[in-house]
């Protein structure tokens, strides 16, 4: 689906009063079943099967760099709703960041938005309606984790490996080993 920008409508000589409210069921027939919850336009091309996680998501602004976590928000926003995930994102050097917020379901929106100004830590949160979705790590097929596994446990054998030549008995007499404790043996 295509959502036109408003300037590409500027340019085409057309105002989005002639145009009409488009109605949010409309774009996302999940509002409907919601009952109406007041959300801003889609902006540009938005994949359609992301519309919903946009719309269970928030932008959370000015949280102090230094202190806050992911598990902090995540904490903070389980009061309003179920989180399914949430991501940091900005610099960590700049005194502020923001995050992004996803919820289980598009009526703890509202809530969370009520949150807007509430102190959090040392500095009042900025919570809007997020533009887009979160950009989660990809999710492992079944055979990428198994061949993880493989590696990891052929690393682990290798360790082994190394531990028992290194405590076999005939290394320790046939090998000088010296510490600042015990002197040289």
């Amino acid at each position: 689906m295509t959502v036109p920008c408003s300037f590409c409508l500027f340019q085409l000589g057309v105002s989005l009063g002639t145009l009409g409210a488009i109605p949010a069921a409309a774009l996302d027939p999940n509002i409907t079943a919601l009952g109406e919850i007041p959300q801003p336009p889609i902006m540009g091309n938005v994949d359609p099967s992301k519309i919903d996680e946009i719309r269970r998501t928030v932008y959370v602004g000015n949280l102090n760099s230094q202190t806050t976590t992911a598990d902090q928000l995540l904490e903070f926003f389980k009061q309003v709703g179920e989180v399914k995930f949430v991501r940091m994102a900005g610099d960590e050097t700049q005194p502020t960041r923001f995050a992004f917020v996803e919820f289980a379901d598009q009526n703890s929106v509202p809530r969370a938005l009520a949150f807007n100004g509430v102190m959090f830590g040392d500095r009042p949160l900025k919570i809007n309606h997020s533009n887009n979705a979160i950009v989660k790590p990809p999710e492992m097929t079944p055979q990428a984790a198994a061949k993880e596994l493989e590696e990891v446990m052929k690393r682990v054998r290798e360790a082994q490996s190394f531990i028992s030549a290194a405590i076999e008995p005939g290394w320790l007499h046939s090998t000088s080993i010296c510490n600042d404790f015990l002197g040289c043996f």
